[in-house]
């Protein structure tokens, strides 16, 4: 008597364990594929422009005020009553506009930065434009960078570089939103972007300007060339038009 052996022919429409989830690079199966219609919500912009005119006289003005900065630091690690023992890892300078040199780029930050968040949508009645906080920064030597972090009490922020190329650090903006770090999953491609991707790098050129809206978290890679990296970084306030305001 021939035993009769049950075969599954269900169709398998779910992909049974954990092992197979992970090698299963496909889409799974199924009777039907609905045809969705994708809508972008809550997106995150990154504004880029270029202004590569300004590169040489900004690299010339900005050369005597970080030469500065790093005497400053080299003073205080020779000093032996000061703990300071090694450079940083990025020199900050005071902040630029007591400096006529960058009184334009200042003034198109402000503009700029006004206009992105009028594009927005943000209702900027009563409000004026504000720069915050408008230095020059350098990665000395090869191992600087900038740990991940974000600009609070600020709406806009940027970059315009001034000395960079393919072996220099560049900057990296990570996803902003805390949710999705809870459940977030390891992406097929990494260094691919989708809509899965929690960071972009991005690659930067002599005289290019990045924006973002300042509650982006972004870092700066370690840097790895011999030559210096050194770009403008600023914030920009939306703040309360003082001669509009109404005293109680």
């Amino acid at each position: 008597m021939q035993k009769n052996n049950k075969t599954k022919t269900k169709e398998n429409l779910f992909i049974s364990t954990q092992q197979d989830a992970q090698q299963a690079q496909m889409l799974m199966p199924g009777q039907e594929q609905l045809q969705f219609k994708v809508e972008d919500q809550f997106k995150c912009p990154i504004y880029l422009a270029n202004k590569p005119e300004w590169v040489n006289k900004l690299n010339k003005a900005s050369d005597p005020i970080i030469e500065r900065v790093r005497k400053n630091w080299k003073k205080k690690i020779k000093d032996p009553k000061d703990p300071t023992k090694q450079m940083p890892n990025s020199l900050h300078s005071e902040l630029l506009w007591q400096y006529p040199e960058f009184k334009e780029i200042a003034n198109l930050i402000l503009q700029q930065s006004w206009n992105i968040l009028h594009w927005q949508g943000y209702n900027l009645t009563g409000k004026i434009p504000m720069l915050t906080e408008l230095w020059v920064q350098e990665f000395p030597e090869e191992g600087g960078f900038h740990d991940i972090h974000e600009h609070g009490n600020n709406h806009i922020s940027g970059f315009y570089f001034l000395k960079c190329n393919e072996k220099t650090s560049h900057p990296v903006f990570h996803d902003p939103r805390p949710g999705k770090k809870m459940t977030d999953l390891q992406m097929r491609e990494p260094n691919k972007l989708n809509y899965g991707s929690g960071q972009v790098h991005y690659k930067v050129n002599p005289g290019q300007f990045i924006f973002f809206n300042s509650y982006m978290p972004h870092a700066y890679i370690h840097h790895k060339g011999k030559d210096k990296f050194r770009f403008i970084h600023f914030n920009m306030q939306a703040t309360i038009d003082p001669s509009k305001s109404t005293s109680v």
